[in-house]
């Protein structure tokens, strides 16, 4: 479902500058990356296959390496479980605003160290059944 979602942003076309109008919901801006990112983002290809006379979709490599697909594939599964595609516009805010704002530093707990009484045995021949 992910890889679908995907496929279908990057077919969005952008707006033009005449029109004024905002980019489409899902439209992908990408910054300076290399043809191979690119050829490794679009490595899969969707077909139907008849399996015991059903129809079946299933995805396939059309080349070997599709790191790029499996990473933006992860990263959206995640951010999808965290909740980021139903944030409204309070919750970038919030966040916009932490990062604004220095963190308050925690004190560090003071650990305290108590001489181990193990050494202070004296040693004997039974030393070992205590």
């Amino acid at each position: 479902m992910i890889k679908e979602e995907l496929y279908r942003w990057l077919r969005l076309a952008p707006p033009t500058a005449e029109s004024g109008e905002p980019f489409p919901p899902g439209y992908c801006h990408y910054p300076s990356y290399g043809e191979e990112y690119f050829k490794q983002l679009t490595a899969e290809q969707l077909v139907m296959k008849v399996v015991k006379g059903y129809r079946r979709s299933e995805w396939q490599k059309t080349r070997e390496r599709n790191e790029a697909l499996d990473a933006r594939v992860y990263a959206r599964a995640a951010a999808a479980v965290f909740g980021i595609d139903r944030f409204a516009e309070s919750h970038w805010e919030e966040l916009e605003n932490r990062l604004k704002t220095p963190p308050v530093p925690r004190p560090v707990p003071q650990r305290q160290v108590r001489p181990s009484q193990w050494m202070d045995r004296e040693l004997t021949k039974d030393w070992f059944r205590r």
